[in-house]
């Protein structure tokens, strides 16, 4: 079952009131690096990387008042709205799976396809999240995406109970810098799944994927 209370994303944590002000500069200067890596490959366009800044930061009000400021363009960003919407009860259940719908489709860049790994996460699909996150991190040049993307896909790998693949990936990622805290958490549930009782998010998550059929891109 959906629950529409705030949600976090798995790699960050919301920034308090002190840290507004370095959220701004942190989405202009993302916005700059789109522009950069645009020209470069199919990175995403400065609309998917505003979004995608926010939609991280759990700034759900931000986000419906970015939509009714100006028409969404992106598919995958009009999905995020509607994740937005559900997280502050304008809209119920029914409404917010709209975000299954048209899934190849709103893999249109690499920020798009991590995007909508967030989304797919967060509303407890754990195979259309790896495989949005698999999308991007084998189209993507640019390192931090990779590595967003990596952590993506061994938080799925624990969801589904490909143990040995969350541990590959794990030891990727050892190599080539991620937060340790995560790393130690990750490592832990990968090497012990009974540990992952004390984790609820993944708990829940894995038995929601028991109980579901695996779901492909539509």
């Amino acid at each position: 079952m959906l629950s529409p209370a705030p949600g976090r994303g798995f790699l960050f944590k919301r920034l308090g009131m002190k840290g507004k002000f370095f959220y701004i500069i942190l989405t202009a200067l993302t916005c700059l690096a789109c522009g950069h890596e645009q020209r470069e490959s199919n990175f995403g366009t400065e609309e998917e990387c505003r979004y995608d800044a926010m939609q991280l930061d759990g700034d759900w009000e931000g986000i419906v008042a970015e939509a009714e400021k100006s028409p969404v363009k992106s598919l995958s960003c009009h999905k995020v709205v509607l994740l937005a919407k559900f997280r502050l009860r304008q809209i119920d259940q029914n409404a917010v799976m709209e975000c299954l719908a048209n899934t190849k489709e709103a893999l249109t860049s690499v920020t798009g396809a991590m995007m909508m790994s967030d989304v797919y996460m967060q509303l407890g699909f754990a195979a259309l999240a790896q495989r949005a996150a698999f999308e991007a991190m084998v189209v993507t040049k640019n390192d931090k995406m990779k590595r967003r993307a990596l952590q993506r896909l061994t938080e799925t790998a624990i969801i589904t109970k490909q143990y040995d693949v969350a541990l590959k990936y794990i030891s990727v990622l050892e190599e080539i810098g991620v937060n340790r805290q995560w790393l130690k958490t990750m490592k832990q549930m990968a090497g012990h799944p009974a540990s992952i009782i004390q984790y609820p998010t993944f708990k829940n998550l894995q038995e929601q994927y028991a109980k579901g059929e695996d779901l492909f891109f539509m």
